[in-house]
């Protein structure tokens, strides 16, 4: 291979490789994660949205990462744009470590991983990565200026509005250009200069925390970078902002030295080897420590859950590992949304009454917990969900959209109007706009559609007070004693809290809502309570399946045989009937 070829293949072939491993692991692996982190956020064609980004510093930094963050409703769109963040970080690094005699693929690769490890987590968003990104370019046209008091003047003139544009990233500035001056040498009076940077630094944020923006004492150096992460991504994000200062010392002593990078690890083999190494390692540490296999599945959950594919969700809630509150409440909501919730619900782990729905929380909870009541036909308490979701978060596509829904079943069209008018503005929800825009214009239309149609047969008649932590399944019974949905609700939620004499009394209903036969847990439960109060309960025009019969003989025989000893009892039970409402009713602690 001719020296050409190899440097063809060094800087370009095998970068580009990596990239595309890179691109390919963003879109595989993470492919729910960008599409919940578009839908966190709205960006908008809006001359007052542009302006409230601009009464604070880092407008531009903001500005651009929401503009990008709307095209990962798009996946694959959504990992190309992560992947060229990293791919521009790359080029910087180099270029920067190669003022400084640093050359080759790996030091520059450095600080991509430590960027892919903090885009692998959903609190690490877009606008952090062009922050970073807006610095190290403001800090490669600094070093590209050959004149030592050209780059003085055009520092000190500059990075106010640097500062101003990407807010507490241009503090990743001031450090690399007073660094590159204590490095550079030559002229005695740097010194000086290098002082003025930092009393700039110093100042400027201060004097526009006063004039131009109010922002927290503790925030007015660092705002909009956000650092509160894991300990682990906390040290990642901590070494992304120093790694090139310190890789910049290196490279000075190393030149103070006389000795080149190569010459460090001398050998093309071997410096191929620990290449290659290295970029393992980086792999490893991603897959092991950054790559978050149950956010992923969760966030994969969720969106299926909006999307109201309750079988892929449900095939998704088989795969996750752990006891998860929200995974509980999604489960049942799956269940309950095809039919399902008799028949399985303790096919799944339950966590009593507290999974059948999200505590009422200003933090996630808001924005995921409102499912619940919209499919039960809570209209207006779904609505009051949305609404303080936007409140706790911001202007985001999921809170908007249920609110427009819910405000055309409530037959409140000017509502419904503004928040419209609001989410057209997004190019993406154009079509999902006008839709509902010919909706409102025909309202004879609004009829045929299912879902409205639905909802708005389920309408609130009799006022109630709203329980703050419950579902008011009774009062929405009292409502509308058809609500089939809620009566299946209101029977699991009687199981979970283990009220059998109060479900004894609701079962013979099962007839009024087209049930065939008796969905297995309820004839579980049934079965336990008659012979518990040795009782003849059946719902007229039913059964019990003989299977279940004989499980339930097989069930009370080996109880009987440890009953002495509880720890026993549970442990052989729960070998063959741990997916079964009697497990759950002598084991299970709420």
């Amino acid at each position: 291979m001719t020296p050409r070829h190899k440097s063809f293949v060094i800087q370009y072939l095998i970068p580009g490789v990596l990239f595309i491993f890179l691109f390919l692991y963003f879109v595989i692996f993470n492919k729910y994660h960008i599409l919940y982190l578009e839908q966190n956020q709205l960006f908008r064609f809006n001359l007052s949205y542009l302006r409230d980004f601009i009464s604070l510093p880092g407008s531009l930094s903001l500005i651009i990462g929401a503009f990008l963050t709307q095209f990962f409703i798009i996946p694959w769109l959504g990992a190309l744009i992560i992947t060229l963040n990293c791919l521009a970080l790359y080029f910087f690094a180099k270029y920067i470590l190669g003022k400084y005699n640093i050359k080759g693929l790996i030091f520059p690769f450095i600080p991509v991983c430590l960027l892919v490890i903090l885009h692998s987590n959903e609190l690490f968003t877009t606008d952090q990565s062009v922050g970073l990104l807006l610095a190290l370019l403001f800090t490669v046209f600094y070093i590209s200026v050959g004149t030592p008091k050209i780059r003085y003047i055009l520092f000190l003139t500059l990075w106010p509005l640097c500062f101003y544009l990407i807010g507490g990233f241009s503090m990743i500035c001031v450090i690399i250009c007073a660094l590159n001056e204590i490095l550079s040498g030559g002229r005695r009076d740097r010194f000086l200069w290098i002082a003025l940077y930092i009393v700039e630094g110093i100042l400027i944020p201060w004097l526009f925390s006063r004039l131009l923006f109010y922002i927290p004492e503790d925030k007015i150096y660092t705002y909009p970078l956000f650092y509160t992460f894991h300990t682990f991504e906390l040290v990642c994000l901590i070494s992304l902002y120093f790694i090139l200062p310190l890789l910049m010392a290196m490279g000075y002593f190393i030149n103070r030295a006389k000795i080149s990078a190569k010459k460090l690890i001398s050998g093309r083999t071997i410096r191929i080897l620990a290449g290659s190494l290295t970029i393992v390692l980086m792999v490893f540490v991603i897959y092991k420590y950054a790559y978050n296999s149950r956010a992923e599945k969760l966030f994969a959950i969720d969106y299926h859950i909006r999307q109201a594919e309750w079988k892929k969700a449900l095939k998704q809630i088989e795969q996750y590992p752990d006891l998860n509150t929200l995974v509980i409440y999604y489960t049942n909501l799956a269940l309950l949304n095809s039919g399902q919730l008799g028949e399985k619900m303790f096919d799944y782990p339950q966590i009593g009454p507290g999974g059948l729905r999200l505590r009422w929380e200003r933090n996630s909870n808001l924005f995921f917990g409102g499912e619940i009541f919209y499919y039960l036909g809570y209209n207006n308490e779904a609505y009051r969900w949305a609404f303080e979701a936007m409140v706790a978060k911001g202007l985001n596509p999921r809170s908007l959209k249920r609110l427009i829904i819910t405000s055309i079943v409530n037959g409140e069209n000017d509502v419904a109007e503004k928040y419209l008018h609001i989410l057209g503005q997004a190019p993406f929800y154009r079509k999902w706009v006008l839709k509902y825009e010919r909706l409102l214009s025909d309202p004879e239309s609004q009829e045929s559609d299912p879902e409205i149609k639905r909802n708005r047969d389920l309408l609130v008649t009799k006022n109630f007070i709203s329980n703050a932590n419950g579902l008011n399944l009774d009062n929405l019974l009292e409502n509308h004693p058809e609500n089939r949905m809620a009566f299946e609700y209101f029977l699991a939620t009687l199981l979970l809290n283990k009220d059998l004499d109060f479900f004894a009394e609701n079962i013979p209903r099962l007839k009024d809502f087209g049930y065939t036969a008796i969905p297995l847990y309820f004839e579980e439960a049934l079965i336990f309570y008659n012979f518990y109060e040795n009782k003849q309960i059946i719902p007229e025009g039913f059964s019990f399946r003989p299977e279940t019969v004989a499980r339930f003989n097989e069930y009370a025989g080996i109880y009987t045989k440890f009953r002495s000893d509880r720890a026993v009892a549970r442990f052989e039970l729960g070998k063959k009937f741990r997916n079964s409402y009697w497990y759950y009713l002598q084991f299970a602690i709420i």
